[in-house]
């Protein structure tokens, strides 16, 4: 009798974008879905949560001309690329605390894109993976090893 072994398969990284990396990358015409597979080793699945999407959709009608049109922009990315977007976990309606539960509570290795300093210093507190841009080109990607 042969038995044959499951193949190996690595695991697969599940980031999730934040509204202000999506917003600075797109407004410095980088592609964010190469440089996160760039920055990130291994298979990677890039992921949207649902407050994104409406902080997003709450930008595109009630911020400034020019977040109401970088916001508009970023929604039609979203389509476009067809990220899965993520339900939020019970609890905070805030997007970061809510990023910060999602990422805690998944399975999955998760890691957050982020370009805001108080969320990505709350990920390095709580050892999450995060992920932001260099100054003009590239990303930097914190503690991605699994």
């Amino acid at each position: 009798m042969i038995q044959s072994n499951p193949p190996i398969t690595e695991p697969q990284l599940q980031i999730l974008v934040d509204t202000s990396f999506l917003l600075t990358l797109l407004r410095q015409h980088r592609d964010l879905d190469e440089e996160i597979r760039t920055a990130v080793s291994g298979k990677v699945r890039i992921a949207v949560l649902d407050l994104v999407v409406l902080e997003l959709e709450r930008l595109a009608r009630r911020g400034s001309a020019s977040a109401r049109n970088w916001a508009e922009v970023s929604l039609a990315y979203l389509r476009a690329k067809k990220y899965p977007v993520v339900e939020h976990k019970t609890g905070p309606s805030d997007v970061d605390a809510s990023l910060v539960v999602y990422a805690l509570a998944e399975r999955a290795p998760t890691g957050i894109a982020t370009v805001d300093g108080e969320l990505r210093f709350a990920l390095e507190s709580l050892s999450i993976p995060a992920i932001w841009p260099r100054t003009r080109h590239g990303l930097v990607a914190e503690r991605f090893h699994f």
